[in-house]
């Protein structure tokens, strides 16, 4: 009988904490109506003694499961002040706890340090909230991503490209996908944190990896705001201005910019190898002049209407971009058949692209989304080369008109205990027509339709382990004039676990079929003259190409420092590659689908926070390509990196460095690029940012070799191009802001020119 009463005694004591306990939870929101997601929320007792603490989700939701008793409840978030409000929790009875409703803080992190990790695992994204001396010393949001030094990813700030191991990184604000000028007119300071997610999903699935900034979001108001970067050793300049106006719900924004550069290359040395049946002809080429010039200006009205269940934009963009003479001559000696001789080539390109962008999110409650956009352009080419070489005279003129239509539709759907459902479809139509004049003239017209359809489940089979599937297809239609239309239909899927080992360990791997199909350039019958024993063909024939992937990845953050490991297999099967043979007296180059690339890659990433001064970040890369097929190539490449940044007050310090690399390209041409380092010193005060910098200060002979192999045809090419030798360059930018501090409007105008011209070069 004792004992029935000890247990009995045990039993309540242990019974009596569980039933004693209830959930409180409830929604953050700003002033504006909008859910704060990844807000800090601490229980405290009456003293301020912390009990427990969480964060809310992505839609700004959180729950806690709590015993009963009186509290506080304090919520935080990046950017608003604190606020902290009392909760009772009866044990007994679950609680929705009315709206917290967080005021912005004007000071805006100016004077804000961020104590801790500013790298926090979310699910399946990682949260980095930058502290206060990267956002002072950062002036672009390519600046600011440098300068996180986030592991794993490759940020050229100047040149604005972000790349991971797995290709380039998707860039998006908002949530919505955006491009080169929209980052690079992205103010730091009106950034509130970034979601960066190294295997993308959910809304996100189909990146590589997924860049989101989060911008803090304000009204009325306006700015005019203009940069420049000289270039100190060669002519190149970039100048832009800008300005934007708010009125009421809706801002309007005008850019336009100009850039320019004119250099001559240091020259270079070019190996030529032509196998005919009966003999060989080497052909020594050295370069006395390689002169290149273009310039490119750039209009773009924004007009933005936003609430908070649903956001409109327009955008209307002209693009004019113009390579007015680029010449090159060389001089040339054969081991056989002709005489010592030089040659003369030159080339222009003009095109004028006028493009529209409509874009609709329409949110019909806290978990569920619908985007619309329908992208339009025209593009307007010209490209003319001649070549001349003793009597052999060569002359191509070649005029093409381009109509591209993209709509696109994604359904984003998020369901209990984090689940969620995308569905996207999307076309893209395109039209060419292309007039060929001079040596072997033609006309060219080729329409192409694509519709991809996707649909994504994400699924936490428990608390650390995520699964996230995605099937799909893809149909496309394509008909080039005079040839059979073509229809090909092909799945496309991928699946994905992710493992949070703890809350700074992350495991995760993934594999995935998919498609492609060869670059609208190539599939042609036009004819191009390269020289008098060289000429260049297209291929309306090539075959679809088959995608195969599989990663695996691992992060760790232990005190200062933060490391990511990843090892990448990807494969393409009857990927699009050069193919030689002989035509009478000529080596003709066209291009071939019969063979098969392998890329194995493997990356470690470091970066430490030796003090709040002193940050750096070392990377180490592996590389084999391999080709396989009628020809076998492969090659290895082992190369590191080192980033350094040093702030003090105003001021801040940049030193980078790089390896010499190697690669074997799908295309099959060997790469080799000589090492590379330099630095930089900015100053960033209020609105003003200067900067100077310099790239490889006492190096004047920096090469850069491409070679390529074949029974039919060789050549091994050493280039000193000038942009690669010692040089500086210098920054200047300044904003006006005028009326209530407002957010810096993206300039996100689409520079890519498309074209189905088959060029020389």
């Amino acid at each position: 009988m004792k004992l029935i009463i000890k247990i009995l005694f045990f039993s309540s004591l242990i019974t009596t904490p569980l039933q004693a306990q209830s959930i409180l939870k409830g929604i953050v929101k700003s002033e504006t109506g909008t859910a704060v997601p990844y807000a800090s929320i601490q229980l405290l007792q009456p003293d301020s003694t912390f009990v427990q603490g969480t964060a809310t989700d992505s839609t700004g939701n959180y729950k806690m499961t709590v015993r009963k008793g009186e509290y506080l409840m304090s919520v935080s978030s990046i950017g608003y002040l604190t606020k902290t409000i009392p909760v009772i929790s009866n044990g007994e009875n679950d609680r929705t706890l009315p709206v917290i409703t967080l005021q912005t803080n004007n000071i805006m992190l100016n004077n804000v340090e961020i104590k801790g990790s500013s790298f926090i695992r979310k699910d399946d994204r990682i949260l980095i909230i930058p502290d206060k001396q990267q956002l002072k010393h950062s002036h672009t949001g390519y600046d600011l991503l440098y300068n996180l030094m986030i592991p794993g990813m490759d940020v050229d700030r100047r040149k604005g490209t972000v790349s991971a191991m797995g290709g380039n990184a998707t860039l998006y604000i908002d949530g919505r996908e955006a491009d080169y000028r929209e980052i690079k007119n992205l103010r730091p300071k009106d950034i509130e944190r970034i979601e960066y997610m190294d295997m993308p999903t959910g809304e996100y699935a189909g990146d590589k990896t997924s860049v989101n900034f989060i911008t803090k979001k304000r009204i009325n108001g306006g700015y005019v705001s203009a940069d420049a970067d000289q270039t100190i050793g060669y002519l190149k300049g970039d100048y832009n201005l800008g300005v934007k106006l708010y009125s009421g719900n809706t801002s309007y924004t005008l850019f336009g910019g100009h850039s320019m550069q004119e250099y001559e290359n240091e020259g270079s040395v070019n190996t030529e190898t032509y196998y005919f049946p009966e003999h060989s002809i080497v052909k020594q080429g050295n370069t006395d002049l390689d002169r290149k010039k273009n310039n490119r200006q750039y209009a773009q009205l924004n007009i933005l209407n936003q609430t908070n269940k649903r956001k409109l934009m327009a955008k209307m963009a002209l693009v004019h971009s113009e390579e007015p003479g680029s010449e090159q001559e060389s001089s040339l000696t054969y081991s056989e058949l002709y005489p010592s001789s030089s040659s003369h080539s030159r080339m222009e390109q003009r095109s004028l692209k006028p493009s529209l962008n409509l874009y609709g999110e329409f949110r019909f409650n806290k978990n569920q989304k619908l985007q619309c956009t329908l992208n339009g352009d025209y593009t307007d080419n010209s490209y003319d080369r001649s070549y001349l070489e003793n009597k052999f005279i060569s002359h191509s003129n070649v005029q093409e008109e381009m109509y591209t239509l993209s709509p696109s539709v994604k359904y984003y759907a998020k369901f209990k205990h984090g689940n969620s459902l995308t569905a996207q479809v999307r076309h893209i139509h395109r039209i060419s027509s292309t007039t060929y004049k001079g040596d072997s003239p033609s006309w060219q017209h080729l329409w192409s339709g694509e519709t991809l359809l996707f649909l994504n489940y994400n699924h936490k089979l428990s608390k650390k382990l995520t699964l996230d599937a995605q099937a799909g297809m893809s149909s496309l239609q394509y008909r080039l004039h005079g040839q059979d239309k073509i229809s090909r239909i092909s799945p496309r899927g991928s699946v994905a676990l992710m493992y949070s080992i703890s809350k700074k360990q992350f495991l995760g791997g993934g594999m995935a079929v998919g498609n492609a199909y060869p670059e609208i350039n190539t599939i042609n019958t036009a004819e191009q003259t390269v020289d008098m024993l060289h000429v260049k063909r297209g291929n309306p024939y090539l075959p679809k190409i088959s995608m195969y992937s599989a990663s695996a990845n691992y992060s760790v953050q232990f005190g200062r420092f933060n490391l990511f490991g990843i090892f990448m297999y990807d494969t393409e099967i009857n990927t699009t590659l050069p193919a030689f043979f002989i035509e009478g007296d000529k080596v003709v180059e066209t291009f071939r689908g019969d063979g098969d690339y392998h890329s194995f890659r493997g990356g470690l990433d470091l970066s430490y926070k030796v003090t709040d001064a002193l940050r750096l970040k070392i990377s180490g890369r592996w590389q084999r390509g391999l080709i396989t097929g009628t020809e076998k190539e492969h090659e290895n490449s082992v190369y590191g990196k080192l980033d350094i940044n040093y702030f003090w007050k105003d001021f801040a310090l940049n030193i980078y460095g790089q390896m010499k690399s190697k690669e074997l390209s799908m295309s099959g041409i060997y790469s080799e690029q000589d090492g590379c380092y330099g630095l930089s010193l900015s100053w960033n005060h209020g609105n003003w940012s200067l900067e100077g910098g310099t790239n490889n200060p006492f190096i004047d002979s920096s090469k850069t070799r491409n070679y390529l192999t074949s029974e039919v045809y060789s050549f091994d090419r050493y280039q000193y191009y000038r942009y690669n030798q010692q040089s500086g360059y210098v920054k200047v930018a300044y904003t006006f802001e005028f009326g209530k501090k407002t957010s810096r409007d993206r300039n996100d105008v689409d520079y890519n020119i498309n074209s189905a011209i088959l060029k020389v070069e």
